[in-house]
C-alpha cells in the first residue's frame, strides 16, 4: 500500500521538503513504519508500506517538519473498509481494502426486515455482526412489507 500526502503552504503546493510518516498499528500503538516520505511532485509526498496487513487497522502521521503548525501535520487511520480522515487531506491507496468488502457484499450473509430505517442487514463473516445497514423503501416509497413468499434473507455464500 502507499502513503500519500499533500502539503501546502498558504494555499501553494510545498514543494523541497523531507516529511517524517509513522504507522503504528492501532490494536497494539507499536509503530511499524517510520522514517521519510519520498517527494512526487505538486506538493504531493509518498511512502511504500509493504507491510500492510489488511486485517488490522493503522493510524498514520505525516509531519512537513520544516511547515508553520497549522500546515505541518496530516493525519489518517484505515480501517477495514479504508476509512481514512478526508479534512486533514490524506490519501491512501485502498484497493484491497474495497476489494474485501466487495466480497463481503456479494456473498455474506443478509437480511431485509419490515420498515423503511435500517431495514436491509448486511452482516460480517461471523453471520451474526452487522456489518452496514441500509435504509430501503418499496417503488412507491413506502415502507416495506413483504409478501410470504419472497425471500427475506440470504445465507452466507448463497
Amino acid at each position: 500500500m502507499w502513503v500519500t500526502v499533500y502539503f501546502n503552504r498558504y494555499g501553494n503546493p510545498a514543494t523541497g521538503l523531507i516529511p517524517i510518516v509513522k504507522i503504528r498499528e492501532l490494536e497494539t500503538g507499536d509503530v511499524v513504519v517510520s522514517g521519510t516520505m519520498s517527494e512526487v511532485g505538486q506538493g504531493f509526498y509518498k511512502r511504500d508500506f509493504p507491510e500492510y496487513d489488511i486485517t488490522k487497522d493503522y493510524l498514520i502521521l505525516c509531519d512537513a517538519v520544516t511547515l508553520a503548525n497549522e500546515y505541518r501535520y496530516k493525519a489518517a487511520a484505515t480501517g477495514e473498509y479504508g476509512t481514512t480522515i478526508h479534512d486533514v487531506n490524506l490519501i491512501s491507496d485502498g484497493i484491497d481494502i474495497r476489494v474485501a468488502l466487495i466480497r463481503k457484499i456479494m456473498t455474506n450473509r443478509q437480511e431485509s426486515i419490515d420498515g423503511n430505517s435500517e431495514n436491509l442487514v448486511l452482516y460480517d463473516d461471523d453471520s451474526a455482526t452487522p456489518l452496514l445497514k441500509w435504509n430501503i423503501k418499496d417503488p412507491y416509497w413506502q415502507q416495506v412489507i413483504q409478501d410470504h413468499h419472497i425471500p427475506a434473507k440470504r445465507s452466507r455464500g448463497a
